[in-house]
Order: structure tokens, then C-alpha cells, then sequence
């Protein structure tokens, strides 16, 4: 590792190197240790010492919300399919409101902590309001960091069944999108609490093959402030917008819904919606 003449010896990136290790996943312990610096050649001597981590990672949860009642989650995951570090993911999802089974292959690109070529295959039914739905999809996507952002650029294969009291339609749509997300300094891909900023873009036209003509916008903020040592603020809200001829063509599931513990309280999850009939 170089480091500038006249400059003291910075720990920082050997700290990051540790964390980008451990946060890839393919390690259970990760030790990074500098050796002496060659003050002549302006280089820091660095020995990676690392142990593999398990290939394979079983989880379950259980717990109640009042949202989705009972709920439960089942997982597993290959953390080691190949030599190039790919993984594979099965989740199933289980709750009053929502019921889903969703399969992830992912291919690691460029930083294995943060970047990624990713396959994602999903089933789900829901209940959204007055509607039940029902969705296939397949999307493929890339993920990458550019400095303070994360982009992610997408392309999702669904076929959406929408019931209603009135009616029940089926449509196939083919969606390509592109979402970007803030990311806090020293973020090294541990699961978020909370997010900045968070922006998506995507639309459908029967220029590819869909049923049905949209564009969406869905922007999300959020933000805490420390009040005081023990007090802290948590603001946090949502814009959506769709552009579409008749709303009634709009699937189930890619509507907006609001209602809930997270959103306009005293009303039940995802009771707030414009109704199409």
C-alpha cells in the first residue's frame, strides 16, 4: 500500500479493506495488519490473514405485527456456488396480507460488497385493499456505486392477475427501470435503517409486448436528528406518481397503497388506495 511522502500513515483504507472483506460474505474472520512502512519507497507492507466462512446459511424468523398479523420467513443460502464467488438465495415469506417465494442468483462485479449482476425469480400473492393478486416475475438487474450513489438498472418480466369484486384481468408487462439511493459515508454493504434518498424510474409500453401503457415515479426520504444523546426525530415519507391513460389498467401491484404502522396510521395496511371502478 503507497501513502504520500511528508504524510503520517493513514490506518483509514487498511480499516475499509478489513470491513470490505468481512462484508462480502465469503469470510468468517478477516484480519488486516500493516507491517512496517519503507519510508524510501513510500510503500506499507499488508498481511491479509482470512478464514472461510460457511458455505451454506440457514435462517428462520417468526414474529407478529400489526400490519401482517402472524408472519414467519424461511432462508437459505449458498454462499459458494463457484471459484468466482457466486451465491444463490431461497426465501419464503409468509403473512396474512402477503404471501411470496423468491429465488436470487448473484454474480459479484467489481466490489463484491456493494456490486452485483443479479438474477431474482419471485412468486407472491397479496392483498391490497380491495384487490388479490398474483405475480410471476423475473428481473434481472445491475448494481453499482458511483462515489456517494448506488444505481441500480433493471428489467422486469411479470405476469400480473388482478381480482376485484368486479373483475379479474391478467396482464403481462415487461419493465425496464433504473433506481438510484443515497449511501451514508463508511458504508460497506450491512443492511440499512434508513436511506437518505431513494428515486425509481420505470414504465411499460406495449411497444415491448405489455398490456398495459405506465410510467412511475417513486421517490422516498428519510432522515433522523439527534435531539439530544437519548432523543432523536425520525421523519420519513413517500411521493408516487403514474402516468397511465386509465388507471383501471394499471395492475394490482404496481399501484400505489398507503395505510398502515408505517404510513397514515388508524387506517389498516395498504387500505388507501384510488379506485379504478
Amino acid at each position: 500500500m503507497r501513502y504520500e511522502q511528508d504524510e503520517p500513515f493513514d490506518m483509514t483504507e487498511i480499516l475499509r479493506t478489513q470491513f470490505a472483506l468481512d462484508d462480502s460474505q465469503y469470510f468468517s474472520t478477516v484480519e488486516v495488519l500493516p507491517g512496517d512502512p519503507d519510508r524510501d519507497q513510500h510503500l506499507v507492507p499488508v498481511s491479509i490473514h482470512a478464514a472461510a466462512n460457511r458455505r451454506n446459511r440457514y435462517s428462520f424468523g417468526a414474529g407478529y405485527g400489526t400490519d401482517t398479523s402472524v408472519r414467519g420467513t424461511l432462508q437459505w443460502e449458498d454462499r459458494r456456488i463457484n471459484s468466482s464467488g457466486h451465491r444463490f438465495q431461497v426465501e419464503l415469506k409468509g403473512s396474512k396480507p402477503t404471501k411470496s417465494l423468491e429465488s436470487h442468483y448473484i454474480i459479484p462485479i467489481g466490489d463484491p460488497a456493494l456490486e452485483k449482476l443479479a438474477f431474482e425469480t419471485t412468486y407472491s400473492q397479496q392483498q391490497l385493499a380491495d384487490l388479490d393478486t398474483k405475480d410471476s416475475k423475473f428481473e434481472p438487474s445491475i448494481t453499482q456505486v458511483a462515489g456517494r450513489w448506488q444505481w441500480v438498472y433493471f428489467v422486469t418480466a411479470e405476469n400480473i392477475t388482478t381480482s376485484s369484486e368486479i373483475q379479474t384481468r391478467t396482464d403481462s408487462l415487461l419493465i425496464p427501470g433504473i433506481s438510484v439511493a443515497s449511501i451514508p459515508q463508511g458504508y460497506l454493504g450491512e443492511a440499512l435503517f434508513s436511506r437518505a434518498l431513494f428515486a425509481q424510474l420505470r414504465g411499460s409500453t406495449h411497444v415491448f409486448g405489455s398490456d398495459s401503457d405506465f410510467l412511475q415515479l417513486d421517490l422516498q426520504s428519510e432522515r433522523v436528528f439527534d435531539l439530544s444523546r437519548k432523543l432523536h426525530l425520525l421523519l420519513r415519507g413517500e411521493v408516487g406518481a403514474s402516468l397511465v391513460a386509465q388507471f383501471s389498467e394499471l395492475p394490482g401491484n404496481v399501484r400505489f397503497f398507503a395505510g398502515g404502522d408505517r404510513s397514515v396510521r388508524g387506517f389498516a395496511y395498504n387500505e388507501l388506495s384510488p379506485s379504478p371502478w
